[in-house]
């Protein structure tokens, strides 16, 4: 193996390693700190436990340092809709905290742009865009795991076919790499993909919900389509090239007979 063909297989490998880690710490963190009540389909809790030092706190005083991506308005709101102990008993603003005690969060969301960004934690059942999401999970989850493997040997093979020149293909295949494990990975675990980001034009003119490994797909089908684009262009640049070398070569010769004449 030539040393350019290590380079690119250096480039997808550390593309696929530092996407993965990147996507599942975020569906990790998005767990740990974003909460979703769905009646009929699932109730995502965050758990928090009071530490020492918060031990005598109001409730309010406590969740408005903790939360700190969310306003004071908007703690207040969560506080009056969605905080339990841990048997279930309603808490309200006021409610003074013990060392050790359990709290429980119903609904938490984070806004990043007003009525344009969201942080929302989901569940999809199903592909990019619930696709078959209400499909029998007996076939589904077979069905996405043949698909998932059959993409990263299709990948692989493509990158050991790669030329020198192609210095994007690597890139773009490591991202759609890293995507696919990254959701593959989910599936195994929890027989779902959890989604956090949610892009809308107001709530009448959302986005479907997605996470950092379909970002990774995106960025890596856009790099893609840069490099077959520039292949193209090469290619016709050599016909180009060819075209003009063959008419001098031809100009040459017509020369040669005219002076033999």
């Amino acid at each position: 193996m030539n040393r350019q063909k290590l380079i690119q297989f250096a480039v997808f490998f550390g593309i696929v390693f530092v996407g993965v880690f990147a996507d599942q710490w975020t569906k990790w963190y998005a767990e740990q700190r974003l909460a979703t009540q769905r009646p009929g389909h699932f109730t995502h809790e965050m758990v928090l436990e009071v530490p020492d030092a918060a031990a005598g706190q109001a409730l309010e005083t406590y969740l408005t340092a903790e939360l700190t991506y969310n306003t004071p308005e908007e703690v207040t709101r969560i506080i009056n809709r969605s905080v339990i102990d841990r048997d279930g008993k309603r808490l309200n603003a006021d409610t003074t905290l013990e060392a050790g005690q359990e709290i429980r969060i119903l609904r938490r969301t984070v806004v990043i742009v007003e009525d344009y960004w969201d942080f929302q934690y989901t569940r999809n059942p199903g592909a990019a865009f619930s696709f078959l999401a209400d499909q029998d999970p007996k076939w589904k989850r077979p069905f996405f795991i043949l698909m998932t493997l059959v993409a990263l040997a299709t990948i692989l093979y493509i990158l050991v076919g790669l030329e020198k020149h192609q210095k994007l293909m690597p890139w773009g295949l490591g991202f759609i790499a890293a995507g696919a494990v990254g959701n593959f990975i989910d599936r195994l675990r929890f027989d779902y993909v959890i989604d956090f980001i949610f892009w809308k034009y107001t709530n009448e003119h959302p986005w479907p919900i997605f996470n950092i490994a379909d970002s990774w797909i995106w960025v890596g089908v856009g790099l893609m389509v840069i490099e077959i684009g520039l292949e193209t262009r090469r290619e016709r640049r050599a016909k180009a090239a060819e075209a003009a070398g063959d008419s001098s070569e031809s100009g040459a010769s017509d020369e040669e007979l005219a002076a033999q004449a």
